[in-house]
């Protein structure tokens, strides 16, 4: 087994999806490959980073007092009235109740498994942009791939094109920092918009993906559009419209990474919006044809 082999499997490894031979294969790769070995560390992290986020997500989370409220409905029910034969229609009311908990507790069952799916696309999207800023803006192996963003918005994604806009993008960044270039790249079959900054010295990436797994970005700070989190040795910010995912990721320290982001955020959620837009009225007036 080849490293380019081993990433490409890497998260259906964590996740326990591969073949009993093929685990075995990347065991046996792994105890030769240190490299490798610091790439599943950093996405195992990752993924327990991620999983924190959505753990924490007030909207998965049972409502204060439902189990208590359910135990005394349920008593109440069953006791109704000491000393007396309980009534036929008690019985429907127990079992009613029975019928809602078991309800709920299947709806609680299919909230963590959709968050699990969710989970896994946005680690999966995360995971990719990390790549993309390693493997293309620091170690420049992706040029076979690269093509200009106009003919990626033309080709593959209206959204991609926006980064054409160099002007805009460098104005919306703080001071001091400094756009390289903009273009499109690929890695492991999957297309990114990706915009290189530099600043502190440090090469920055802003990278953006098509998004149509339903995978969510986790919640930002109030305030703040995108949401920070580390992989490994970088530092990531991201956030999410309707059908793209945006990551900034770099070496730079939380605060500076997180001041790209809410720099070019505002900008950037603005224009793939508007791309998205142009595109559901475009799809809107195909169908009425």
């Amino acid at each position: 087994m080849q490293c380019s082999d081993f990433r490409e499997i890497a998260d259906s490894y964590l996740s326990d999806e591969l073949l009993i031979e093929t685990n075995h294969d990347v065991l046996r790769h792994l105890e030769s490959c240190g490299e490798c070995r610091s790439e599943l560390a950093a996405r195992r992290q990752l993924r327990h980073n991620l999983q924190m986020k959505f753990n924490q997500a007030a909207e998965l989370e049972v409502p204060d007092g439902f189990a208590e409220g359910l135990r005394t409905r349920l008593r109440e029910q069953a006791l109704h009235r000491p000393g007396k034969v309980i009534p036929r229609i008690a019985y429907v009311g127990i079992a009613a109740a029975l019928l809602i908990a078991i309800g709920l507790v299947s709806l609680g069952v299919q909230r963590w498994r959709a968050s699990q799916r969710e989970l896994a696309a946005w680690t999966s999207l995360t995971n990719g942009a990390i790549a993309d800023h390693r493997e293309c803006a620091l170690e420049h192996k992706l040029r076979g791939t690269i093509i200009s963003v106009s003919e990626a918005g033309r080709v593959y994604d209206r959204a991609y094109a926006n980064l054409a806009d160099q002007t805009s993008l460098q104005a919306a960044l703080p001071a001091g920092a400094q756009l390289i270039e903009a273009h499109s790249c690929a890695f492991e079959g999957r297309r990114f918009a990706h915009a290189v900054i530099k600043y502190h010295d440090q090469i920055v990436s802003i990278v953006i993906a098509r998004n149509d797994t339903g995978a969510r970005a986790p919640k930002a700070i109030p305030g703040d559009l995108a949401a920070p989190f580390k992989s490994d040795s970088y530092q990531v910010a991201a956030f999410q419209t309707a059908s793209h995912a945006v990551f900034v990721v770099s070496s730079l320290n939380e605060t500076d990474n997180m001041t790209i982001a809410r720099g070019v955020s505002p900008l950037l959620e603005k224009q793939i919006r508007s791309a998205e837009q142009t595109l559901q009225a475009k799809l809107f007036n195909a169908r009425r044809r």
